[in-house]
């Protein structure tokens, strides 16, 4: 077994931490692990690891460790990714090797980034598996900047302070002994979507209180990177209907969680993972970064189609004959709320 560099974070009065921290290595040394005893360090305040500080502090009453990326190296990782996001030219190799190195150590922090720096670890990927198969897009020992724009210009948006000077992507990780587990007691969101338009159901106690509904349009498709209409892009529509029902009711629910349930599991297996393939990527992208930013907490259940006739007929309301449905009756008591303008949806 391999242990490298543990760190331990304890809260407590001096001689419970002191309790404590000896009973964690009686325990590693009787499992028979080596400790180098030179690099050991304890420190009763901020105590800075491989580039991140680890502290603790009361979070809602509950205690918890905070591992912050210190703000200077957010804005050198800020800095070193604008070759990378202006898309033209080339970058060398070295330039990349320090950039996805520190983008790695972000992402093991800060778990939101990584969609965004996993997908600068791809692009590498796939300027090698072209210069091997012998499509040279680049002068040896260089990599063309286009391949990483995308992912760059994301990851930059989210370590850029915003104009209030707070930081766009928390560069904190707090860590806490549990959070409260969502059940399909508390709020309840049924989703989904057709190929002409999309819905969503919130039920309070098992009783529907509010829903949206809309049609797809053209600007939709092309941000999508789909045809109107085209059966290929029904993933799609059912992860932007994922993303558009909690930009609407997670902000509300951050404390007790929203149960998010529909019948399309890629869609809802991409809102759980925060992993998108493609042309998912750029959902799955403005997913993490909303869900990052606003704190949201919820999880994903799947509902078999013939359970999810409201949402299910939301989506078909401007569906043409005969697929087009008409006003659930059961909604007849719950108030339509209006969906965000997609023209203020994307972050980038």
């Amino acid at each position: 077994m391999y242990v490298d560099d543990p760190d331990l974070t304890l809260m407590g009065s001096p001689p419970q931490i002191v309790a404590a921290a000896d009973a964690v290595i009686l325990w590693w040394m009787i499992l028979g692990l080596p400790l180098a005893w030179s690099k050991g360090n304890m420190s009763s305040q901020t105590h800075r690891w491989i580039g991140a500080d680890f502290t603790t502090r009361l979070v809602e009453g509950r205690p918890a460790g905070v591992v912050t990326v210190p703000p200077t190296f957010a804005a050198e990782l800020f800095e070193l990714l604008a070759d990378f996001a202006r898309g033209r030219g080339h970058v060398s190799d070295s330039l990349v090797d320090k950039t996805l190195g520190k983008a790695g150590r972000l992402s093991y922090v800060i778990p939101a980034a990584r969609p965004y720096v996993g997908a600068l670890w791809a692009a590498l990927a796939a300027s090698r598996a072209a210069s091997t198969r012998g499509h040279r897009e680049a002068p040896p020992g260089r990599h063309p900047a286009r391949r990483f724009a995308s992912a760059a210009k994301w990851l930059r948006s989210l370590l850029k302070p915003a104009e209030n000077g707070e930081q766009t992507l928390p560069l904190e990780q707090v860590i806490v002994t549990s959070l409260r587990p969502i059940t399909l007691e508390g709020p309840v969101a049924h989703t989904d979507a057709s190929l002409w338009g999309a819905g969503g159901a919130l039920f309070l106690e098992g009783v529907p209180v509010e829903f949206w509904e809309t049609a797809w349009t053209e600007e939709d498709a092309k941000e999508l990177g789909y045809e109107l209409y085209d059966p290929a892009g029904q993933t799609a529509w059912e992860y932007l209907c994922i993303l558009l029902t909690l930009i609407l009711w997670a902000p509300r629910f951050k404390a007790e969680g929203l149960a998010l349930l529909g019948d399309n599991l890629a869609a809802l297996t991409g809102a759980i993972s925060l992993r998108g393939k493609n042309r998912l990527t750029k959902i799955t992208r403005e997913l993490t970064c909303r869900k990052v930013k606003g704190a949201w907490h919820f999880a994903a259940g799947h509902l078999p189609t013939e359970e999810n006739k409201i949402a299910d007929a939301l989506s078909r309301m401007h569906a043409p004959p005969p697929d087009r449905a008409i006003l659930p009756q059961d909604l007849s008591g719950a108030v339509r709320v209006e969906a965000i303008d997609r023209k203020h949806l994307w972050s980038t």
